[in-house]
């Protein structure tokens, strides 16, 4: 009867234990959820930036080297000399911010008007390890199957061998 006992008690901690992780888990992956997407992207805009070009080597906009640099929208693009606005037809702009003639004319002084949304360090980073983490829930289904099938087995092979011996 002892021996039976001492089996079942040591199952009942196992039980336990893989409860009070499950429930952390759970209450951590509820927590970091309602972070995802709370550090979203900033608007800003930079109005008349001087010293631009339109060529064939292309011109790196001022702001393109901020943190998370993205959604480029180009609004004005002049000569700085005359005033003359330059159509957007006759340059092409990357999502990394270079700006290059889709023409054969160029410009040697242009300001650019221009509009994007920058994210930060914070922004990237805490997002994609949410992402990440936000993969657990597919699998936790999978996860507590396993454990499941594991509990059975182990009440299987230790307790009804044990019962076995013991009523023989």
């Amino acid at each position: 009867m002892e021996g039976k006992r001492g089996q079942l008690s040591n199952l009942q901690g196992i039980i336990a234990v893989l409860i009070v992780v499950g429930v952390l888990i759970g209450a951590g992956l509820l927590i970091l959820e309602t972070f995802l997407g709370e550090l979203d992207n900033t608007a800003a805009s930079v109005t008349n930036e001087t010293g631009g070009f339109i060529n064939i080597t292309g011109y790196t906009l001022g702001d393109a080297g901020v943190t998370g640099f993205n959604s480029l929208s180009i609004t004005e693009a002049s000569n700085s000399t005359s005033g003359q606005v330059i159509l957007a037809a006759n340059f092409t702009v990357t999502d990394v911010g270079v700006v290059t003639n889709a023409t054969t004319q160029t410009w040697e002084a242009v300001n650019f008007t221009y509009n994007y949304l920058r994210g930060e360090n914070g922004f990237i980073g805490l997002n994609t390890t949410l992402i990440a983490f936000l993969t657990i829930p597919d699998l936790l289904g999978l996860i507590v199957l396993i454990a499941m099938v594991g509990i059975i087995l182990a009440i299987i092979f230790n307790v009804i061998p044990g019962a076995r011996v013991s009523g023989a």
